[in-house]
């Protein structure tokens, strides 16, 4: 039975990493940097949730940096312009973000059931032992 809650432990947190990867992406979407900067004026990078299996057969959550992780974006008069008038900006799909959290929620739902079926059987092994 532990390894009932200790599954859905793991794929609550899995859930959660994969709504805070994408808030974070949402957070950051409309900041812009000046390309090649690696200063203060750098860009934020976006990154993306890369969900796995452990040996368990547990899932695992890694955070990878998108691939590109950011845009070059025509904007000559922007403060941040290089030469040529470019800004580079986060490579944010807010769509994908939005959906990608609601994926999320719902597996973090599922798992959450998992404990309530868990305690239903628990009820159900003591009524039959009395």
């Amino acid at each position: 039975m532990t390894s009932i809650l200790g599954s859905a432990i793991s794929g609550m947190a899995a859930a959660t990493k994969r709504v805070e990867v994408s808030a974070q992406n949402l957070v950051n979407a409309n900041s812009v940097g000046t390309p090649g900067a690696t200063d203060k004026n750098q860009s934020y990078k976006a990154v993306e949730p890369v969900q796995t299996t452990d040996e368990t057969g547990a899932p695992t959550v890694r955070v990878r940096e998108k691939d590109p992780a950011t845009t070059y974006v025509y904007h000559p008069n922007h403060a941040l312009a290089n030469d040529e008038g470019l800004i580079e900006s986060p490579n944010v799909d807010v769509a994908g973000e939005l959906i990608n959290q609601n994926l999320a929620l719902h597996s973090y739902k599922a798992n959450v059931k998992m404990f309530e079926v868990w305690n239903e059987l628990q009820k159900v092994t003591l009524d039959i032992k009395s």
